[in-house]
C-alpha cells in the first residue's frame, strides 16, 4: 500500500526526477566540459526561434537525463564562484547537483587527471544529530556551478 505522501505525489501524476537547467554564458564550452569532464553525452540539443534562437541541450548520464544546458542572456548575470563550503551554503537560490558515487576519492582522482580541482576536497562529515555521516566532494563547473559527489550514507 501507498503511504499519504506517495499517494499524493502519485494524484499529481509524478513518475520520476527529469533534469535540472543550468544556464550558462558559454553554451559550447559549458557542454563540452560536461561531456569530457564527467561523461555525459548529448541527448537532443536544439535552438528556440521565438526567444531569438537560443540554444538549450539535454544531458545525459547512464542512460537518464540529468541536465539541461541553457544559453544565458548575454548580459545575465552569475552567480559568485563559491570557493569554501560555508561561502557555498550562504547563498540562496540555486545549490548544487549532486551524483552518487561508490569512492568520492575515485571519482576525484579521475577527475584531477582531467584537470578538475575541487574546491572542498573529499571529506567525511557527521550528519549532526543522526547516526550517520558521508563522504563528498565538491567541484565547480566552468560557470561556478557547484558540483557534489558523495557516498552513500553509513553509519559512523
Amino acid at each position: 500500500p501507498l503511504n499519504a505522501q506517495q499517494q499524493s505525489a502519485n494524484t499529481l501524476g509524478l513518475t520520476r526526477f527529469d533534469h535540472m537547467s543550468v544556464n550558462v554564458a558559454d553554451f559550447d564550452n559549458a557542454v563540452d566540459w560536461y561531456r569530457t569532464k564527467l561523461g555525459m553525452e548529448v541527448e537532443v540539443s536544439w535552438k528556440v526561434s521565438t526567444l531569438d534562437g537560443k540554444q538549450l541541450a539535454y544531458l545525459t548520464l547512464n542512460g537518464a537525463r540529468v541536465l539541461e544546458i541553457v544559453a544565458a542572456d548575454p548580459n545575465g548575470t552569475g552567480l559568485r564562484r563559491a570557493t569554501t563550503f560555508g561561502q557555498h551554503f550562504s547563498r540562496t537560490g540555486y545549490g548544487h547537483l549532486c551524483f552518487a558515487t561508490d569512492s568520492v576519492d575515485d571519482t576525484m582522482t579521475a577527475l584531477e587527471a582531467r584537470g578538475v580541482t575541487a574546491f572542498v576536497k573529499a571529506e567525511t562529515y557527521a550528519l549532526d544529530g543522526t547516526e550517520f555521516e558521508r563522504r563528498v566532494a565538491f567541484i565547480n563547473d566552468p560557470e561556478g556551478n557547484v558540483i557534489e559527489f558523495g557516498e552513500p550514507l553509513r553509519k559512523s
